[in-house]
This record gives structure tokens, C-alpha cells and sequence, in this order.
């Protein structure tokens, strides 16, 4: 199994070695190429996928065209739209490879055999939480400049693997207010 798992499942509870080894036996490798869509607006999210190396990013369309950036995810990170995969409904955004990625895949048939097999594997609710902090922490009413020190001290790598556009529409202001941002923390 790919350590950065191992040490991703170990922040979200503790597994004995028969656990990871069914663990194990439910992931799936997988990887997509730049600008390849992981889940499309429309489908039911019915899997959590782990980055291992490369990026995502989840958005919406507006009505006038663009894409508002809900969530950006790199190595080490796992990508899910929660409100779909929870609810079971279709989701209202899609994810997209913003460079060519590789991941494990977990489906949540999977996962509840897992469970129906050990409740330690309840500990994996983790992700789903949180996958939720980001929204919760973003769409609320944090000023440009707590959502920027945020990011520079929690998710630094985002601020490299993204540009200014995406990183401006992820934290919701604009591309100019970023730069303002940005410039008080230099």
C-alpha cells in the first residue's frame, strides 16, 4: 500500500494489519490525464479517491460560463463531493484532473463492506468531515485576509501548484483582491 495512505489512515484512526490489508484489497489505482473529469455534474460521487501525485479542482458553472472553484485538492489529499455522496443525489459540481494525476479510489459499496467487517473502519467518517472544513471555513464571513493567511499556513502548496485565477475564485474574491492580499503578506 502507498505510505502516503498508510499515513493519511493513521491521522484518521488506528488500523490493525488485518484492517489494512482489507483496506487494501477494496483500493483501486487509478490516473487520469490533464483536464480529464473525475466526476461530472449530473453523477451520484459514489467513491473517495486519495491523491497520490497531481491535482484536482471541484467547481460549478455559473450562468454566465465560468467556474467557481469550490475546492482545490493536491497529494495527500482526499477528493470527494461530499453533499452528493452523502445524500446520494446527483452532484452539482464536477472534478477535473488540473494535471496529470494518479489515486486510489475507494467506492462506498466498498466501504461498507469494510465496515460490515470491522467498525474501525467508522473512523474513515474523518474524511467526510473533513472534506466539509473548506466550505465551512470559506463560505462563511472571513475576511480576503484570513482566508489568505489560511491558506499560507495550512495549504501552502495550493499557492504553487494553482494559479492566481483559480486560487483567487477558491478563496470566492476576485483576481485583483488577491494581489492586494497578497502584497500585505509579502
Amino acid at each position: 500500500m502507498d505510505k502516503s495512505i498508510s499515513k493519511f489512515l493513521n491521522k484518521a484512526g488506528k488500523f490493525s494489519e488485518k484492517e489494512s490489508i482489507l483496506l487494501k484489497q477494496e483500493l483501486q489505482f487509478k490516473e487520469l490525464k490533464k483536464g480529464d473529469i473525475l466526476l461530472e455534474k449530473g453523477k451520484v460521487c459514489s467513491s473517495l479517491c486519495f491523491i497520490v501525485s497531481g491535482s484536482f479542482y471541484q467547481y460549478s458553472i455559473d450562468s454566465g460560463f465560468n467556474k467557481n472553484i469550490i475546492d482545490l485538492n493536491i497529494a495527500n489529499d482526499w477528493v470527494i463531493n461530499h453533499k452528493s455522496f452523502t445524500s446520494r443525489k446527483p452532484s452539482e459540481c464536477s472534478i477535473q484532473a488540473f494535471e496529470d494525476s494518479s489515486f486510489y479510489e475507494i467506492s462506498i459499496d466498498a466501504i461498507h463492506k469494510l465496515i460490515a467487517q470491522s467498525q474501525s473502519f467508522l473512523q474513515m467518517g474523518k474524511i467526510l468531515e473533513e472534506s466539509t472544513s473548506r466550505i465551512d471555513f470559506f463560505d462563511n464571513n472571513f475576511s480576503p485576509d484570513e482566508k489568505y493567511n489560511y491558506i499560507i499556513t495550512n495549504k501552502p502548496n495550493l499557492l504553487q501548484k494553482f494559479p492566481q485565477t483559480i486560487i483567487a475564485s477558491y478563496l470566492k474574491m476576485t483576481p485583483e483582491t488577491l494581489s492586494r492580499v497578497r502584497k500585505r503578506f509579502i
